[in-house]
Formats: C-alpha cells, structure tokens, sequence
C-alpha cells in the first residue's frame, strides 16, 4: 500500500465549504422522495428545473424542447444534438438503492430532456453481484454501454478490455482536472484510466456522538479503546436483563461489502492485503502475524465481547445501518453513505450521529484506505462520445451536491467536496481520516482474496473451525492468488 499522493490536499478539501441541508433523499432524509438534480437549469434563461414530486424535470423557456449542450453548466465537449438517435444500456449499482435509485433515474430524465434524440435504458445490478455479472455479460458479448467499476475489479476490467482504452480522453482535460488525483490514481491501472472515479469511499467509523457526549467517553484511537467504549454503550435499558442496546455493529455477512471493509480493519493492524514487487510478482499479507491478529480481532469484537447483536455473519451493510437508526448499535465502519442509510431509515438521527478515524492497533500508525467507485464505458459501445458526455453530466459540481444530499456519499469532484463537508460535523471523521489514507495497488484477484477472509471468519464462527486453522486455510489460498496473478 502507499499514502495517497492527495492526502493532505483532501483534508484541507473536505475541510473548507458551504452548508449541506442534509443527506439521504434530499433534505427531509425520508425515503421516496428525491432530490432534484440541479443540472437540468441554464444560466440565460433558455430553460429552467422545476421540482415534481417524484424528482425533478426539465422544462425550456418559449416552447423548446432542449437547450444547447454549451449552455449547460458541466464540461460538454460533444455535440450530442447532432449525434442522431442514441441509445444506452447504463448499469449503475445505486440504481436499486432506495435513495440513489430515483435520484438517478431523475438525472437520467433531466438528460435525456436536454436531448431528446438519446434514450437512456437503467439496468439494476447489485453491487454484490457486479463482478459475476460483468463476467457473463462480457463473455456474451451484452455489455451495456455504460457500467460501474471499482478498483476491486479494474485490473480485470482492463485485462479482459471490458472498457474502452480512451477514457480520459473521452472525458477531456477540463473534466480531469477538476478530479482529486488521488481518485484518478485510484482509477488507473498501468497507465490506463479504466473508469471515471465518482463516488470517494474514505472509511471512517460512525457513531453516536450524543452518547459519546452524555457518558463521556472520548474518541478512541486503538482498539482496545474502542472495545471499552462499546462495552460502556451496550446496556440493558429497561432493566429486563437482556441488551436493548449494543456498542458496535459489525458486518459479517461473506460479501464484497463486509469483506472490503475488513480489508481496511486489516490496514489498521498494520497488514497489507497483497504488495507488489518491483519485478511484477505479487505477495500475500495473510501469512504475517499482523493478518492473523487483525483476524483474530475482527472476530472476537465481532462475535465474541458481547458488544454486537448477536448473528454477526448475517449482519450486512443494511442491517448494521438499521441498527444504528433503531438506537440498537452505536459504532460502525463505513464510508460516508452509510449516514444517509441511517438518516432515511430515522430522521431523529440527523445531529446525533458524528464520525471519527479509524482506531489502530497498539504500535500502528493511523491507517484507512481509500477507494472509489466509478463508471465506465463498454468497449462494445456504439457512441462512447455520448456516453461520456452523460457521465460529465452526471457527475457535475451541481449534480454531485446534490447526490451527496440524496445519499450522503462524497464525490471526487474537488469543487463539489468544497461545497458539501465542512459545516456537517457528521463529516469531521472522514476529512480526518484522509490524512491517512492509503491506496491500494491494482491487483487482479483483490475480489478474490477479499472473500478468502470473509470464508475465514465464517468458519470461525458457523462451523467451530479454529482460528489458527481457518488463517492457514487463507494465507493458503491468498498465496496460491497471489502467484496466479504475478507476471
């Protein structure tokens, strides 16, 4: 791993901006209804955004029906008016979720207002089954025009060229520039740009800083700190002898949503996931003693104090949330969407909830990672222009606040990070924790590796396997990866 080269420049980033009115479908953080997306607006009055119910639509001023890709505000190089009719296929992860679901479908709309001559066709995938589809798809050759990626899967991406090789180019020095370098580093894989970076997942943990507040108890900086924070905050609160309330929520369900985030616990225990050698060759970190103990950890804080509700390795990402919105649990890891989860889920939680870096192992320098997740363009796309073009518009400055505000992700856009972080105070953790960020390298069976540790500590805790035994079982076949992948 290495620090990013834009830590500090992220910091002062997330640090410096203009009030955010609230995260989770728009303002009121209640589910179904959406927040408009700014964009649809011009700035000479040749067409305006109104608001309906259901998102917002694009309207033009004297009866037309579109106006000029020039007169939008977002980075159009492209005349897409004059490209004929056009139809994309577009896979966004986030079009099944509740908040990010009909936000998106609205900017779908706003754009396709804009151009009458191109149709936008959304395509739901989970996250959790996004590699195993792309997959598939590629083999049959259905890719759809436009569909996420992540770090986890660009080296794949590219080496099963998935995507187009011109994708900087298609986005054009202008939108590039407006990127955090970090995420563009991110992004990139031998010199290629593989996907455009959109969503910056910084991990922090999330909690309730009114409790925090009302006990007490400080920020803990290890983890045995954060262990005796959460056992101060789980408590029987109605005196039948059974926890109402317990003081972290883990996530142990064996998915790519768990298992990244004990990619990054593992950092914090001064473990990396795999290292690249200069001549090619990658190696393992799940043979050290540092792998085993960050495992050894997970699990009994996880499953074992007695500080989580019980059935840990079914508790995914949406269940941990809940908990927190239901006053259940007090601390989680996660990135920043996490509090839009919480916030639709319980409104009542907006000015309770704060965030703070990640604890360490004693000894550890602070640690968390850095990961993005983008879209890219199929290279079975008929019209990457077009498509590319979409993309910029959808990930505009104004359309980047607001999605932050329909789902409490932050962007990669700098200048819509500077307009989102600063007066939210749930944020406070995030910036901190960029300072110390790392990123990983571009390694082809990351998703592999990833799910040898979640089989790891499922094991553990369903069948009664022995940590000792189910560590080996894993620094085996994350040796065996490590080769596989190696030049």
């Amino acid at each position: 791993m290495r620090k990013s080269k834009m830590a500090a420049a992220l910091a002062a980033v997330l640090m410096i901006g203009s009030a955010l009115t609230g995260c989770g479908n728009g303002s009121s953080g209640n589910a179904g209804t959406t927040a408009a997306p700014a964009q649809a607006a011009t700035t000479q009055g040749q067409a305006e955004t109104t608001a309906g119910e259901n998102g917002a639509q694009a309207e033009t001023a004297a009866g037309e029906t579109s106006a000029p890709a020039e007169a939008k505000n977002y980075s159009s190089t492209f005349d897409v008016a004059g490209a004929g009719d056009v139809t994309l296929d577009v896979m966004i992860t986030s079009l099944g979720d509740s908040d990010g679901g009909p936000y998106l479908r609205g900017v779908m709309d706003n754009y396709m207002a804009m151009y009458p001559n191109v149709k936008l066709n959304p395509v739901e995938c989970s996250m959790n089954d996004l590699y195993t589809t792309l997959i598939t798809q590629a083999t049959a050759g259905t890719l759809p025009d436009i569909f996420t990626m992540t770090e986890a899967y660009s080296a794949n991406c590219l080496e099963m060229g998935m995507s187009v090789d011109n994708m900087a180019e298609l986005l054009g020095e202008e939108y590039m520039g407006g990127l955090m370098e970090a995420a563009v580093e991110n992004a990139t894989v031998d010199g290629t740009l593989v996907y455009m970076p959109w969503q910056n997942n910084i991990t922090a943990m999330v909690y309730r800083k009114d409790l925090f507040e009302e006990k007490g108890i400080e920020i803990p900086k290890t983890w045995d700190e954060f262990l005796a924070a959460a056992k101060t905050l789980t408590e029987d609160l109605d005196g039948d002898g059974k926890t109402d309330r317990y003081g972290a929520a883990f996530a142990g369900t064996r998915n790519d949503s768990a298992e990244s985030r004990f990619q990054t616990f593992a950092l914090t225990y001064g473990c990396d996931f795999v290292t690249k050698n200069d001549d090619g060759t990658f190696t393992s970190g799940f043979g050290t003693e540092e792998f085993k103990n960050a495992m050894t950890s997970f699990i009994n804080m996880a499953a074992n104090e007695g500080v989580t509700p019980p059935g840990f390795i079914e508790t995914g990402y949406s269940e941990a949330y809940t908990m927190i919105a239901a006053d259940q649990a007090c601390m989680f890891f996660s990135a920043s969407n996490v509090l839009g989860g919480i916030y639709n889920a319980n409104p009542d939680m907006k000015g309770k909830m704060g965030s703070f870096p990640m604890p360490v192992a004693e000894g550890v320098d602070p640690v968390t990672s850095f990961s993005s997740v983008g879209m890219t363009i199929s290279n079975t796309c008929k019209n990457p222009e077009v498509a590319a073009d979409f993309l910029k518009y959808m990930t505009s400055v104004e359309n980047s606040v607001e999605w932050n505000k329909a789902t409490c992700r932050l962007p990669v856009v700098k200048d819509a990070l500077t307009a989102i972080c600063e007066a939210d105070e749930a944020y406070s953790g995030f910036a901190d924790a960029s300072d110390s960020a790392v990123i990983y390298p571009a390694f082809a069976g990351l998703a592999e590796l990833r799910d040898a540790c979640g089989e790891c500590w499922q094991t553990v805790v369903a069948e009664g396997t022995s940590v000792d035994d189910a560590v080996a079982n894993a620094a085996a076949k994350a040796e065996e990866v490590a080769k596989s992948y190696s030049n």
